[in-house]
Order: C-alpha cells, then structure tokens, then sequence
C-alpha cells in the first residue's frame, strides 16, 4: 500500500510541476493578448518569474494533496495494517479494542470519506464474523464435551438463553416417544408445556414458529412471570428426526440475526443430542437385563456397594432382599421359555410397581432377583416384602389363552442390625433367608 501511495504523488508531483511550467509558458503569451506592453512582457526577469510561480503552484498543490490526501490513506493504511498484523499474531482479534483502533473517522462527503464509511462497514461485519465463530466454536464445546443430555440441555439453554437476550426458555425432548422436560429456566410449570396444541404440533411439523406481540400480554395458566415481546420454538432437527424443541421467551422481539444463528446453534445441539441419546443407549445396554429392563447384575453390585459405603458413612438403614420364584422350571417345562420368559417379564413389572422410585430392582440371574433399599426400617422392609409375595401369589399372568399362576420366595437382610463389613455380607445374609424361605415351604417372607 504504501509504495503504490508514493508511486501516486511522485507521478502527481511531476504532472503538478509539469502543468506550472505549462502555465509559466502560457502565461506570457496570455499577457500580450490581454494588451500588456511587449517590453513589459518580452524580457528575461518576466519569464523566469512566471516559469519560477508556475513551478511553486505546482510544489504547493503537490504538497496540499499529500497532506491532505495522504493523510487520510496514511490512517486507511495503518488501520489496514493492525487488522493484517494482530489477526496473523492471534489468529483473532480482540473486538472491543478492535472497536477503537480499526474504525476510520468519516468526516468527509467525498470519494475518501465513502471509502471509509464501506471499510468501516467491512471491519463491524468482519468482527460480527468473529464474533459468531468465537460463539460457535464456545457452543460447540458444550455439545463435545457433555455426553449426558439432561446436562447437555441445562448448558445448552443457559448459553442460548444469554445469546438471544431471553429472558427464560425451557428445553423438551423427546425419551422414545415421551416428551419431557430436559431443562427449564423461569418457566413455573413447565410440565403444562408438554400437553399443550402448539408443542405437540412442533414435535409433528419440525417447523420453526415464533411469535413476535404486538401489545403487553401476560401468558396465562401460570407459565410465566415476566410480559413477553417475543416467544420462539426452536426444533431440534437431526436428520428429519425431532430429538427435542428449543422454546424461547423474549422481552425484545428476535432479530433477523438472531433467527438465522439459531438454525446454526440448533444443528449443533442436535448432533451433540443424538450422540448423547447413542450414549445414553449405549450405556443402557451394558446395564439393563435386556429380557426383563431391571439393572443386570453387574450394575446391581456396584451400585449395592455404592449404597453400602454411604450408609455405613451417613449411618442410615440399606435394605437388600433377594427373590425367586417358586418351581420356575415347572413354568418352562409346562408352557416353554417363551411362557417362561413372559412370567418373567410380568413378574418384574409387577414387582417394580410396588417398589419406590428410588428402590434398585436387579435381576441377579435366572430367576433371581434382589431389591435394594435405602434408609428403610425393618418393619418397613418386612411390609415392602410381604406385599410383593401377596401380590405375586394372586396374580395370574395370560399365556395363549391361558392362566399362569407363581408363588415367590423372599430372604432380606437389613444394614445395620446386621454387623456386615462390606456389600457382600448383606447379600449372603439375605441368600441365606432365600434358601431358609424355600426349605420351610416357599411362598414365605424370611428376614
């Protein structure tokens, strides 16, 4: 830039000096047409005082037009030149002070001050660029390193939530066709968004819909405290399968800008929320008993040891009780394991109805199952067993047209009556029940 510059006012400066001796030459001449005595005219000292004026006229014009022209290219050069040099340096430039040092004052109507005004222009969308990749990239992080989707959705909604200026917002997603909250911020009753017309119609379309109002309205049914200007609902769209919605709520209406980065954000989302769907998958797979969905055995163990550290730690109650069902052969040698396997099936179900939520059914093998309980008394660990054995002794379970009925066995053991060292004890203990349970006739509750 700068050597093009001093090309520019060299050859300015030559042609500016070349039109003063013109004018030198021209000016004497133009003397005698306008009536000036030839003596007066005609002579040296004449002649070389219009050559020597000529030549000033054009050392002066040259000089302005540096000054004031070269200034204004000095100040589009050394802006140019910072943007070249710090964006190489950092790989990007830091868009507060880039506000300040790359801006070029426009205070002129001409050609220079339109050219101004456009690298201005140039530099806020360059920096708008930045900024958005800079916001991309942070996002992307997010969705990268959170395989879990509940977690997944609370960061994903909190950095939405600041970007678009919103003042709350709620993310659902769709668990193998149950919509459910993932996470919510200033939403009082976020369940009541589940079952409305508008949500379940998103889920349908895949199709973005938002709302910009016109007046102050006040959302009803107890969703929302603040007035909204603006509500948004975001599909989250991976591969024409709708994992989620993204539900947005404003006190500024969303701009254009806003609305085309968040197709780019929510692409994003849905490749970290399929992959952490896969994982959560995946996960289930290695801990799930695939025929009956309680935890396999593997996981029921862990976690009895997990429960065991904490009671012995916090001194709270750990119940284990360990079930099987009566004459289970019998079961498959009359109706097969295709009967076998839905008595199976059943007999978990029923069994996890009776259980609270934060009891652990584990199918421990065969057709063996044990129940963990925490912070359950004895008499309570007595009565949780004894409704199981009653409910399973008056079930009867349909297999082609016909009644199965079962009888099942329940030992227990429960933490700390019994002094165990470790898990391990408490589920010897509790066997040991099992087998007393069978030898005095089955079909009992032995703790």
């Amino acid at each position: 830039m700068l050597k093009i510059s001093n090309k520019i006012f060299t050859k300015l400066a030559i042609y500016m000096l070349g039109f003063g001796l013109v004018m030198g030459i021209i000016f004497p001449v133009f003397s005698l047409l306008v009536g000036i005595p030839r003596e007066y005219v005609i002579n040296e000292l004449f002649i070389i005082s219009c050559l020597s004026a000529g030549l000033i006229v054009g050392m002066v014009n040259n000089l302005l037009a540096k000054t004031v022209v070269g200034k204004r290219l000095r100040i589009l050069f050394e802006r140019m030149q910072y943007v070249n040099e710090n964006s190489k340096r950092s790989g990007e430039l830091d868009i507060e002070e880039c506000k300040k040092n790359c801006m070029i004052p426009v205070d002129s109507d001409d050609i220079i001050g339109e050219t101004s005004a456009e690298f201005n222009n140039l530099i806020q969308s360059f920096l708008e660029s930045m900024k958005s990749e800079a916001s991309m990239r942070t996002f992307t992080e997010i969705f990268t390193n959170e395989l879990d989707v509940y977690k997944l959705s609370k960061n994903a909604l909190g950095y939405l939530i600041n970007y678009t200026n919103s003042k709350g917002g709620i993310i659902l997603i769709n668990n193998q066709g149950t919509i459910e909250v993932a996470n919510s911020y200033l939403i009082k009753t976020p369940e009541k968004l589940i079952e409305m017309e508008i949500i379940k119609k998103s889920f349908k379309s895949g199709e973005r819909t938002f709302f910009n109002f016109t007046r102050d309205i006040i959302i009803e049914a107890g969703l929302i405290d603040f007035t909204p200007k603006a509500i948004l609902i975001e599909p989250i769209n991976y591969k024409g399968n709708i994992l989620g919605l993204i539900i947005l709520a404003s006190i500024n209406e969303f701009t254009p800008a806003i609305l085309n980065d968040i197709n780019v954000y929510t692409h994003g989302l849905s490749l970290g929320m399929n992959n952490a769907v896969i994982h959560r998958k995946l996960e289930e797979l290695t801990i799930i008993d695939p025929l009956t969905s309680a935890y396999n055995r593997r996981y029921g163990m862990e976690k009895l040891k997990e429960e065991f550290n904490a009671a012995s730690q916090q001194n709270y109650h750990l119940g284990v009780l360990m079930l099987d069902i009566d004459h289970f052969k019998k079961v498959n040698d009359t109706y097969g394991h295709v009967g076998g396997d839905l008595v199976l099936k059943e007999y978990t179900k029923l069994i996890s109805s009776l259980l609270r939520k934060d009891d652990t059914l584990i199918r421990f093998g065969g057709e063996e199952f044990m129940v963990i309980m925490a912070g359950i008394p004895k008499n309570r660990i007595i009565s949780v067993a004894e409704n199981i054995r009653t409910r399973i002794e008056n079930a009867k379970f349909l297999f082609e047209d016909k009644v199965i009925e079962i009888t099942t066995s329940i030992g227990g053991a429960l933490y700390p009556e019994i002094d165990a060292v470790n898990e391990e004890t408490l589920v010897q203990v509790a066997d040991q029940n099992l087998y007393k349970a069978k030898n005095q006739g089955r079909n009992r509750v032995i703790v």
